[in-house]
């Protein structure tokens, strides 16, 4: 069965792709490659939208039929579903890869002081930068990973922020550059994929039988449980909000412009109160004015 497999058309998303492909066996696709609002947006040097503009515009292929499925990050993957659509998350290689790294220009050491200019686009990564690397020269970085590699490499930052996960996915686990790997928790569903498709569409009863669903039950419910707290909370991409759950435990933190607080558990509605009793929704409401 031939099946329509609609990706954005980066490099990173194409890679993503080729790992769909290889993880569920897949020999006879065509790939539709489509140009969405945010990379259009992310083109013009625009960071402050929300990533659910990567996915929106391939849901409607999904939806009128153009395609069978389509393949994400599990990070830009709305907390909020698509009525008419479903999606499982997966990785083709055990662990996940979840942590950022930290990356210095070519040739420099690995050592980190508070008045480099740090290069990174993400509100959370930037509060992270502040409260736990205590960095006072945070910049605006934008563009895919060649780009942003290559403004570090070019001197216009001291170092910058990166996924690691994406990094390995383009086989640029920085062979010429150092690097530290942070500790911070990261964002929602970081490292893994998603494979989306529209109820009842071609391609559903082949990905619900296949074994890397089922071995995927584990990875869905973490995230899941990640995604319900998102829900709660009214957060999005743009929200500084760390998480990460692993095993049925929640941790993460809210970073508000002065301060921010940790939680975690193994129940959504409990940690959700405990955020609103430490004063959560306001930390996590305050960037709503103010840009970093």
């Amino acid at each position: 069965m031939k099946i329509k497999i609609a990706s954005r058309s980066s490099k990173l998303a194409l890679k993503q792709v080729e790992e769909f492909i290889k993880t569920f066996s897949i020999e006879d696709f065509d790939l539709i490659e489509i140009t969405t609002q945010g990379d259009k947006m992310s083109a013009k040097g625009n960071i402050l939208f929300d990533k659910a503009n990567f996915v929106s515009d391939i849901e409607k292929y999904l939806l009128n039929e153009t395609a069978d499925l389509a393949i994400h990050s599990a990070k830009d993957m709305p907390a909020q579903s698509t009525d008419g659509l479903e999606h499982i998350y997966f990785i083709k290689d055990l662990p996940r890869k979840i942590s950022d790294l930290l990356i210095f220009k070519k040739d420099q050491k690995a050592v980190f002081n508070k008045d480099m200019k740090l290069g990174t686009s993400s509100l959370r990564r930037k509060m992270q930068a502040k409260f736990h690397l205590g960095s006072n020269n945070i910049c605006a970085l934008n563009g895919n990973i060649d780009t942003r590699l290559k403004k570090l490499n070019d001197g216009l930052y001291d170092c910058i922020i990166l996924a690691e996960a994406g990094l390995s996915r383009l086989n640029s686990l920085l062979k010429d550059q150092n690097y530290i790997e942070l500790s911070h928790i990261t964002c929602s569903g970081q490292g893994a994929l998603a494979v989306q498709w529209k109820k009842g569409g071609k391609a559903e009863k082949f990905l619900r039988l296949s074994p890397i669903a089922a071995q995927s039950n584990y990875l869905n419910a973490d995230i899941q449980m990640e995604r319900e707290l998102l829900k709660k909370l009214g957060a999005n991409c743009n929200s500084a909000i760390s998480l990460y759950a692993s095993d049925g435990i929640l941790k993460g933190e809210i970073f508000g412009l002065e301060k921010f607080i940790t939680f975690s558990g193994a129940d959504v509605n409990q940690i959700f109160e405990d955020i609103k009793r430490n004063g959560g929704l306001r930390l996590l409401h305050e960037h709503n004015w103010y840009k970093l």
